[in-house]
């Protein structure tokens, strides 16, 4: 791990102990103004900050360039202010004597337990480099999942969505002006026609319904997100989803694997790791299972693929390799090998999701606009032969 250098320091502290002084009287002072616009940051250094941040610092640690230096540097390829005060605070928590997870860990709204405990370990083990480095690589995996999910779930519902447009212009607009044109004739319409026709005439409040259940819909998940209830309904739900619930499960299962290897490489106990893991994994059924098992391991002396086999979420061949893993003493393999073996079949599962849902959202949508059509184009078709 590379030493703090303060030597460079001597004059600028003395600078800086001035300035604070004639601040002191000021009810806006320095610290006020770094809480005041850190409170502003904490939603806005999220992964994709974390993962350039880690991966830069993991970096630049690793040849030997100070802890002070090292900051800076990241510093200066900031854009954002407020984010570079977050990071000149920690630096200054450092130089002023605070080991380097105390100061991430005085921001805990921002940063995890997960990370605060990964750096720690990784001071106290002199290998604090390779765990920044394996912070990065989480952060940039966890961005890269979070996609995958949002790839998987986005042209579904721009396919609905456009149904759902389309479906109402015809109802609302087209159908309206063939009702009039029918209703000229005086025949008797087809069953199908007047089907249609009574739909057209209550659009609007069956799609005002729609839209209005959408937007509680929405409602519900903004404000209920974080509640056990919601999230055990919505995870079992997703789970009965035939083909989106393996993919998403196994998206969860690579994101386990990547934190227990990083885990396991730094020699976190077992108790602490599927702790820091539970808290870190935000998959309600993961996070149920794990505290069963963290349970069981400290409590009863199992061992960690006995309780593991108890839950459906691990799957026999994980449950398999670990239980390896823990015979050879070498989990950090075994968790890398099942990592990169789920992130490899998420790939091909999700090409494989993309080329099926495609033609079966299509042939929904053409049916739909084909029975509007076939609804309003039968009582033409019978007009022309005479028995309309």
């Amino acid at each position: 791990m590379a030493g703090i250098d303060l030597s460079k320091y001597g004059a600028k502290s003395k600078e800086t102990s001035q300035k604070s002084k004639e601040k002191t009287a000021d009810p806006k002072n320095l610290s006020d103004i770094l809480n005041t616009e850190i409170s502003f940051l904490e939603k806005k250094f999220g992964p994709k900050e974390k993962e350039g941040f880690y991966s830069e610092l993991g970096l630049l640690l690793s040849t030997g360039v100070d802890i002070k230096t090292a900051f800076e540097i990241i510093e200066e390829d900031i854009p954002n202010k407020k984010h570079k005060v977050l990071l000149e605070q920690i630096k200054n928590d450092i130089i002023s004597g605070k080991r380097i997870y105390e100061a991430v860990g005085s921001h805990e709204k921002i940063f995890s337990k997960y990370e605060i405990q990964s750096i720690m370990i990784g001071e106290e083990t002199g290998k604090l480099p390779e765990v920044l480095k394996e912070l990065g690589s989480f952060y940039e995996s966890s961005i890269k999942l979070k996609r995958q999910i949002i790839g998987v779930l986005t042209y579904p519902i721009v396919v609905i969505s456009m149904a759902i447009l389309i479906v109402y212009f015809m109802l609302s607009f087209v159908v309206p002006i063939f009702s009039d044109i029918f209703t000229q004739t005086g025949g008797e319409l087809p069953e199908i026609t007047q089907f249609l026709i009574r739909m057209s005439n209550k659009s609007g409040v069956i799609f005002y319904t729609l839209f209005g259940i959408i937007f509680a819909l929405i409602i519900v998940h903004k404000t209920q997100k974080t509640k056990a209830w919601y999230r055990r309904f919505t995870s079992s739900l997703f789970l009965k989803i035939p083909v989106f619930n393996k993919l998403i499960q196994k998206i969860y299962l690579a994101r386990f694997c990547q934190s227990m290897k990083l885990l396991s490489g730094a020699k976190v106990m077992i108790n602490e790791a599927l702790d820091l893991v539970k808290n870190m994994i935000e998959y309600y059924p993961m996070e149920h299972a794990l505290e069963a098992v963290k349970h069981e391991v400290i409590n009863e002396g199992k061992l960690l693929n006995e309780s593991l086999a108890k839950h459906k979420i691990f799957p026999k061949k994980l449950v398999a390799l670990i239980k390896l893993s823990e015979e050879v003493n070498a989990p950090e393999i075994i968790f890398e090998k099942l990592y990169k073996q789920y992130s490899a079949e998420i790939e091909h599962q999700q090409a494989v999701v993309g080329k099926l849902i495609e033609p079966i959202f299509i042939i929904l949508l053409g049916l739909f606009v084909g029975f509007i059509l076939v609804a309003m184009y039968l009582p033409m078709f019978e007009m022309s032969t005479g028995t309309f």
